[in-house]
């Protein structure tokens, strides 16, 4: 499957999160010809691209089910910013065991009435035949940009950097823009972040093992066994442990680091039209020419004035986050992110 008639190629932002992403997410839902679908990868969860061809009611159950490793994180209320369900609200009509995954985050980003879209959509993915996985999202897609008076889709969600070979492979038509910032500062980001805590956290894990965790088969949404452990997991989780767990600074400088060493090794294998890197402090220096070659890149008929002076009116630059780190706390960081920070062009 391609672009449907008047459907641009999609998109895919891929980063390695804590980067500014959510932003262009943000920026992409204000734009009148591009639908934001924001974090479907993420809350899909592990399985997300695993599995070719299914039925429609199987795929609706996959986008409808909620796993064990979401409801723990729901249960025990450790869900991030980025979700935007009101699952506390009274008038909520999911809770934390039985929400649907494309509910946290990518419906209620596009409207406040999500609940009445998931019934709509689900509906006519349960009508469908055995199809590709791929070509089942891409329906749902266009389905929501046809919903919006849309053009092309573009997909964002954090940590999605290393599932770009699949991608690329699932849709030979897609495009990446490949956002990044400073690894330290992105790695201090992380270290507040609970759904990073715990990819540090596994990837640790798999490190002690002696496993590679950048590999595609040990990787989360690549990994052929990699959704089993973190279902166990979540089976036994412990959210105090979890809370009370110290997890220092480097380490979330050599997660950085890992995901940018393979990450731009993927995205190096691609033609050099299917990919735009945009670097997350340029866009805070000049926002305007930045997300022009966004718009640009996306096709040159989504170059829009008003939307980038709309946009960009709002954006402020501000001073970097490892300055207020003291020099013992700074030297091991920068040593773990300093590999990464050279392949992205970062001066020492």
């Amino acid at each position: 499957m391609r672009a449907s008639d008047g459907m641009s190629p999609p998109v895919f932002v891929v980063s390695t999160g804590r980067c500014g992403s959510t932003m262009i997410s943000d920026m992409v839902r204000k734009h009148p010809a591009m639908l934001s679908v924001s974090e479907f990868l993420a809350t899909m969860g592990a399985t997300v691209l695993r599995g070719r061809k299914v039925g429609g009611e199987d795929l609706f159950r996959k986008l409808n089910t909620c796993r064990p490793a979401l409801q723990a994180v729901l249960r025990n209320r450790l869900q991030s910013n980025e979700f935007l369900y009101p699952i506390d609200s009274p008038d909520a009509r999911y809770g934390p065991d039985d929400l649907p995954p494309i509910l946290a985050v990518t419906l209620p980003h596009l409207t406040d009435d999500h609940d009445d879209l998931w019934d709509e959509l689900g509906r006519d993915l349960r009508k469908r035949g055995r199809a590709a996985l791929e070509d089942h999202y891409r329906f749902a897609f266009e389905w929501l940009a046809d919903r919006y008076d849309k053009t092309v889709w573009i997909e964002r969600s954090g940590a999605s950097l290393l599932l770009t070979p699949l991608l690329a492979r699932r849709f030979p038509d897609a495009r990446f823009v490949h956002v990044f910032r400073d690894g330290r500062d992105t790695a201090m980001s992380m270290q507040k972040h609970r759904p990073f805590r715990s990819l540090a956290m596994l990837a640790s894990q798999l490190r002690k093992r002696g496993l590679d965790p950048f590999s595609r088969f040990n990787w989360p949404g690549t990994s052929p066994w990699i959704s089993f452990l973190m279902e166990r997991r979540a089976k036994r989780f412990s959210a105090e442990k979890f809370r009370a767990a110290q997890i220092d600074l480097p380490t979330f400088g050599w997660l950085w680091n890992g995901m940018i060493e393979r990450g731009v090794r993927h995205l190096e294998a691609l033609p050099r039209d299917r990919v735009l890197s945009i670097r997350f402090e340029s866009v805070l220096k000049s926002p305007e020419p930045e997300m022009s070659r966004f718009a640009e890149f996306v096709g040159p008929r989504y170059v829009d004035t008003d939307w980038l002076k709309r946009i960009c009116g709002v954006i402020r630059d501000k001073p970097p986050s490892w300055t207020r780190l003291s020099p013992a706390e700074l030297a091991p960081l920068s040593e773990a992110c300093e590999p990464g920070m050279r392949l992205l062009g970062y001066e020492s």
